[in-house]
């Protein structure tokens, strides 16, 4: 898959590209996510290791983190709980990406910060539309 984690991303204002950093330990996953989001027009990071998105979130400052939630070592909601105590990086929007479908769990999930959530499998519009809303841009 290709990652572009290693690539410096233009943060300055002028010619400023939106960041979205895609977190799932699932590889078919992050490959769609990336797939949506670079035909969007915007730059991505991808990992499937919960603990490397705290450290690319806290290196890169991501516009968006899209977060999965069923994750080994760490799970969505510990992330969630640790970047939201960061004042640095309590300002990002998250989308919970989920397989969790229960009324109670999505609930759980906006209650623990979460800006947003999909619940897999999703419609390519659903994940499009949630990142143009979090980056108040007009739907394409």
């Amino acid at each position: 898959m290709h990652s572009n984690s290693d690539k410096i991303f233009n943060r300055s204002l002028e010619d400023y590209q939106p960041l979205i950093l895609i977190v799932d330990n699932d590889n078919d996953n992050l490959l769609l996510a990336s797939y949506i989001v670079e035909s969007m027009g915007f730059d991505y990071v991808v990992t499937d290791d919960s603990e490397k998105c705290l450290s690319l979130a806290a290196e890169l400052l991501p516009d968006i983190i899209l977060l999965d939630i069923v994750m080994p070592k760490m799970n969505g909601l510990e992330i969630i709980n640790l970047i939201k105590q960061d004042l640095s990086l309590a300002h990002i929007s998250i989308i919970a990406v989920t397989g969790l479908t229960k009324a109670e769990d999505l609930d759980r999930l906006i209650t623990a910060g979460f800006d947003d959530y999909l619940c897999k499998p999703y419609l390519i519009e659903e994940l499009e539309g949630k990142i143009y809303s979090l980056l108040n841009y007009p739907l394409a």
